[in-house]
């Protein structure tokens, strides 16, 4: 099971005060087991994200919300690469990151609140989980995994304002205007 966050930085603040080197790493005190289950954590969640907002994709071109259909395909895309860049770190300190942990979709069908509401968490966790690497890894001496971060907290941060902008329209302009523009 991954581990919170704050449970993680906690670990990580005794691993560094113990001086502590981790056994899956390829070069000896290159990172910390903090920064490896932070990178574990935000492979699960783009994991997921890529799962949820393929499904959303196909349901909203279902639905008939072809323009927003396409933004949400395209932001499934950006997780799968998300979710390779932090495989591929995983894959460089040799250690297992199985089993996927996908928890189920938490919003109803045809419900397009509930839907946004939903992914805008799903990319503050992801926020979160990237921030929390990357301040582990410049604690521990590992610039690259911090640098490899960077573009993937971009990419979250850019979700948080997508769906952030979306519910502020559905605010302004009602659901049934916003679903409107949507076709």
């Amino acid at each position: 099971m991954i581990k919170p966050i704050e449970e993680l930085l906690k670990d990580q603040d005794n691993t560094i005060a113990k001086k502590e080197i981790s056994k899956a790493q390829q070069v000896e005190g290159y990172t910390s087991d903090a920064v490896i289950e932070l990178i574990k954590k935000s492979l699960n969640i783009h994991w997921q994200q890529t799962t949820v907002l393929t499904a959303q994709a196909e349901h909203l071109q279902r639905w008939g919300y072809k323009k927003l259909a396409a933004i949400i395909k395209e932001d499934a895309i950006q997780e799968q690469t998300h979710a390779a860049i932090n495989i591929k770190r995983l894959e460089f300190f040799d250690v297992d990151y199985q089993p996927l942990i996908l928890n189920p979709p938490i919003w109803k069908r045809h419900d397009m609140v509930a839907m946004i509401n939903y992914n805008l968490d799903s990319v503050k966790e992801a926020s979160a989980a990237e921030r929390a690497t990357i301040v582990a890894a410049r604690s521990a001496g590992d610039e690259i995994t911090a640098n490899i971060m960077i573009p993937l907290l971009q990419g979250s941060e850019d979700g948080i304002i997508l769906y952030e902008g979306f519910l502020k329209l559905i605010e302004q302009m009602g659901l049934d205007n916003f679903l409107s523009i949507q076709v």
